[in-house]
């Protein structure tokens, strides 16, 4: 165990030193909802040359993709906020914007950026209502957030203006079912007047509303993935990350048209490991899933002297795997001699740690060679 408890502290301690100066956008649970997907521009949702808006977390049938996506039970945006940098000012009393922006990545391992895109807020069309305000409601646990079926969110950050990607004019979402759009808001953000204020007894999860997106057909690539990111902001005017610009989220809500869609892998190698029995030296391995779900790494070691191991582990949503690796069940012969690991991962971003010590003054840590990403 002691082994375990220092190779997760120096993998902690490097990973935090990597991290500063970088914005802290986490990731928005999702529980186990697919990613949607969005008809081609060729196809049509209820009739020729009509678009209508697409509502991410709807728990009904009420919106123009129904007969496309199979009734959802578990879509919801989730903000960690103990998560954030600085999570202690979520304290009774804290007023709280919530601030939403479309953006775009033009596949699934490409990274999404702000702007005019091709996919934007949308206005009342038919069964789909525009919320008059960002709903939410708060969960003591995450197993309690995703459980909740019903959707009915009860707390509110009130009425929201919605704003062109350059974020300073305003504009409506627009209605209708015409292809062209012509109201492009990308970001929608609460007034200060109705902000929420905390109070005591709020989970630290939070379930929040997405209003409707509709696309602009002719804007948009195929294979494009939406995403939203989420921002809290403290109405003092400072920031409530005091790491951070701003605590945000992002959360992928749907891709438009996909050829084919490939769940993104990353291998990790790690060059060098004494051996994977236990010996003078023991090994760990940690590898983290920056994920919403829990997924599988596929390893396989490559021995001095010749013989290959495999071995599949699982690594926690937002979370790591940390182990020795003399204690992985391992398929195959372990000679005892030294070796590199590889590990295909069935997610994107796989990032990890390894390190080897005696126990007395020799020991030596190492980050893994990201093959693909």
């Amino acid at each position: 165990m002691r082994k375990l408890l220092v190779l997760l502290t120096v993998m902690v301690a490097v990973l935090c030193l990597t991290a500063v100066g970088f914005a802290q956008t986490l990731t928005c649970h999702n529980c186990k909802c697919a990613l949607r997907a969005i008809p081609c521009a060729t196809s049509t949702q209820v009739a020729a040359g009509t678009c209508l808006p697409f509502d991410f977390d709807l728990n009904a049938v009420g919106d123009g993709y129904t007969a496309v996506w199979a009734a959802p039970t578990n879509c919801r945006a989730i903000f960690a906020i103990c998560d954030c940098p600085d999570p202690t000012v979520f304290v009774a009393g804290l007023l709280v914007q919530v601030r939403m922006e479309i953006m775009v990545a033009a596949n699934a391992t490409d990274a999404p950026v702000a702007g005019d895109n091709g996919a934007y807020w949308s206005g009342a069309n038919g069964a789909v209502v525009v919320p008059a305000t960002i709903d939410f409601d708060t969960y003591p646990t995450l197993t309690a957030a995703c459980a909740d079926t019903v959707l009915a969110k009860v707390k509110s950050f009130g009425a929201q203006t919605y704003y062109l990607s350059d974020g300073i004019t305003t504009t409506v979402p627009m209605a209708g079912t015409a292809c062209a759009v012509t109201s492009r808001g990308t970001i929608l953000q609460t007034a200060i007047g109705t902000a929420y204020k905390v109070i005591v007894g709020d989970g630290p999860y939070w379930m929040i509303d997405i209003p409707p997106i509709r696309i602009a057909p002719a804007s948009i690539a195929s294979n494009s993935v939406i995403y939203v990111k989420i921002t809290l902001i403290d109405t003092a005017g400072t920031s409530i990350c005091t790491e951070c610009t701003l605590c945000e989220c992002l959360i992928a809500v749907a891709q438009v048209c996909p050829s084919a869609v490939v769940a993104p892998t990353s291998t990790l190698t790690f060059p060098y490991f004494t051996s994977l029995a236990s010996g003078d030296y023991w090994n760990g391995i940690a590898i983290s899933n920056p994920s919403s779900a829990d997924k599988t790494c596929a390893l396989t070691a490559y021995q001095m002297g010749g013989g290959t191991c495999t071995a599949t582990i699982t690594v926690p949503a937002t979370s790591m795997f940390v182990d020795l690796v003399e204690n992985i069940a391992w398929t195959g012969t372990v000679n005892g001699a030294a070796c590199y690991v590889k590990a295909l991962c069935q997610y994107g971003g796989a990032f990890g740690f390894g390190m080897m010590s005696n126990g007395n003054n020799d020991s030596m840590g190492y980050l893994p060679w990201l093959i693909t990403p």
